[in-house]
């Protein structure tokens, strides 16, 4: 193979890798702080000028507004109706 080929070959692979990552992290296939899915609990929502913290899984019939604007403290989380609530 031409060293044109294989370097075109390398970052085919790299590509594919990038977006397979990122695929990975918007559907919410692990935790991490920027998916879905976040092992602290709750995630971070931006709304206009400010950030509200909802739970994981949040499906929006509670309105936005009734979440806290600021992050829960160490050991605790964000319950489904807003409330800051101790980690379970």
């Amino acid at each position: 193979m031409s060293t044109r080929r294989v370097l075109r070959l390398a970052l085919f692979a790299a590509l594919a890798l990038i977006v397979a990552f990122v695929l990975v992290d918007v559907l919410g296939l692990r935790a991490s702080d920027t998916s879905v899915v976040s092992p602290k609990g709750y995630v971070a929502i931006s709304h206009g000028s400010h950030t509200h913290y909802v739970p994981n899984g949040w499906d929006g019939s509670t309105s936005i507004s009734a979440f806290p604007t600021s992050p829960p403290p160490e050991g605790m989380t964000v319950a489904a109706d807003g409330r800051i609530v101790p980690v379970e």
